[in-house]
């Protein structure tokens, strides 16, 4: 695979091209070095893709839904046969590990095209209710803003529910990992996509996402990112009065029960924290532990934290990467040195840039002790490998502080009774509770989404395919 790219292209109506523009660099974080540019495709092009789309969209809503199923099937076994080359690019861009890459940004992506399928094939598209029946059809077209976290993921979870819905659709991926939308798009085309059904429009969330979020002609906007962004989008939005899909932050609490066995439970809820150097909305960033076992959890953090090695993406043993960006990293170290100012004890860190190689936007797994409730590290989405400890005296204690927060996407809870895991994960304000280490990849059925500050909406499974459908009740 090359070490650069040729401008990101846009796709409108079937037709690939490369805009004109002053160039936004796409910059390797792991080499710091610029692997390709993008261009803000702006108001005209966002124009011209959603009337590509409106246009094609009669045609792939009354299009059978089997087919419209094995399309998502086809691209599943395209993404697949092209497995490296898609978490190659992705790993170039972002700096995830590859074999991270491999798992969650092409088997993934390639599971929920498939069960999106297989739902698809089963969706209550006519029933009859109360002596009525409930049609439900594509809503139209529907414009997908995604992040480059999980950058093939979410651009799969948007795209195969709202074509599977008979919805067309207008991507506008983050400007930062441009090529795997190219690469991922033109997998969709190969696999039959019909012109106008899915388009591709480059550029920033300020410049091209907002002439998108802010068209009049949208169904539907789905969007991926933080919650100031969210906001934005909504408001934007609001004016055409288009529904939103907003998903967006988290600060997830695992909460571990005073009867689970602490070291697995801290091994998994510590790599899920540091899963993709902490830039996941669901990291387990915040570690609810008895206080009766603090001593004793301490020097096991320590050694989890230890099996994650830091280094160049492509190293199959590397567990974690660089950091996104130079802006990222220094956001992390500022709300790491915030948590020592705040009264914090770092148990793992430094509060530096790592030195683990000559270049990349690196930064040391942190884990911070002894924070106040109200500190910043504590309250907020840090989006970087940093966990917060906090203690607890009782179940109930632990509940209390696992909800407070403004933010309400997901949790873990851990312990030897499943049935008692469960009686605590329904007290939870939360979209999505996992229990002993189960992980979202291994539910590629199960709506994900949040409350609160986390958004709302639902994509994946039944409750993601519902979100792009209009219902008419036909009475006689």
């Amino acid at each position: 695979m090359a070490d650069t790219f040729e401008r990101a292209r846009c796709l409108v109506d079937g037709q690939w091209f490369t805009p004109a523009g002053p160039a936004i660099e796409v910059i390797n974080p792991y080499t710091e070095t610029v692997i390709g540019d993008v261009v803000d495709a702006g108001e005209q092009i966002v124009h011209d893709a959603v009337r590509a789309a409106a246009a094609a969209h009669p045609a792939w809503r009354d299009t059978d839904v089997d087919e419209r199923a094995a399309l998502l099937e086809r691209t599943a076994e395209l993404l697949i046969r092209d497995e490296d080359t898609l978490a190659g690019i992705v790993s170039r861009e972002m700096g995830m590990p590859i074999s991270l890459s491999r798992i969650t940004q092409a088997q993934l992506p390639a599971q929920v095209l498939r069960a999106t399928a297989r739902i698809a094939r089963n969706f209550p598209w006519s029933q009859d209710i109360d002596g009525a029946t409930l049609v439900r059809r594509g809503s139209g077209v529907v414009g997908a803003v995604t992040p480059w976290n999980m950058p093939v993921h979410q651009i799969v979870a948007k795209v195969a529910a709202a074509l599977a819905a008979g919805s067309t659709v207008v991507l506008k991926a983050s400007e930062m990992t441009p090529y795997d939308a190219n690469c991922l798009v033109s997998l969709f085309h190969e696999a039959g996509c019909p012109p106008g059904v899915l388009n591709v429009v480059t550029g920033t969330g300020a410049v091209t996402g907002a002439a998108l979020a802010a068209h009049p002609h949208l169904a539907h906007v789905s969007f991926t990112g933080s919650v100031t962004a969210g906001r934005t989008v909504a408001a934007l939005a609001a004016a055409s009065l288009t529904r939103c899909t907003l998903e967006l932050g988290g600060k997830s609490p695992a909460v571990l029960l005073p009867d689970a066995d602490l070291d697995t439970a801290i091994t998994g809820a510590v790599a899920s924290g540091l899963v993709n150097s902490g830039q996941a909305c669901n990291a387990t960033t915040r570690l609810l532990i008895p206080e009766t076992v603090a001593d004793d959890a301490a020097d096991l953090i320590t050694a989890a934290v230890a099996q994650h090695r830091l280094g160049d993406p492509f190293d199959p043993l590397t567990r974690q990467g660089p950091l996104v960006s130079a802006r990222q990293r220094d956001r992390v170290l500022d709300y790491i040195g915030n948590a020592i100012d705040a009264g914090g004890h770092l148990l793992t860190g430094t509060g530096k840039p790592s030195e683990v190689a000559e270049t990349g936007f690196f930064v040391d797994p942190t884990v911070i002790t002894g924070l106040p409730a109200d500190a910043t590290a504590i309250r907020e989405e840090i989006f970087g490998p940093v966990i917060a400890v906090q203690t607890y005296t009782d179940v109930d204690d632990a509940v209390r502080i696992a909800n407070d927060c403004a933010y309400g996407l997901s949790a873990e809870v851990w312990s030897a009774d499943v049935d008692r895991a469960r009686t605590v994960a329904t007290r939870l304000d939360v979209g999505q509770v996992k229990i002993n280490g189960v992980r979202t990849r291994n539910r590629p059925a199960v709506p994900f989404g949040g409350v609160k500050d986390s958004g709302y909406g639902r994509e994946l499974g039944h409750l993601g395919i519902e979100e792009f459908t209009d219902a008419t009740a036909v009475m006689s």
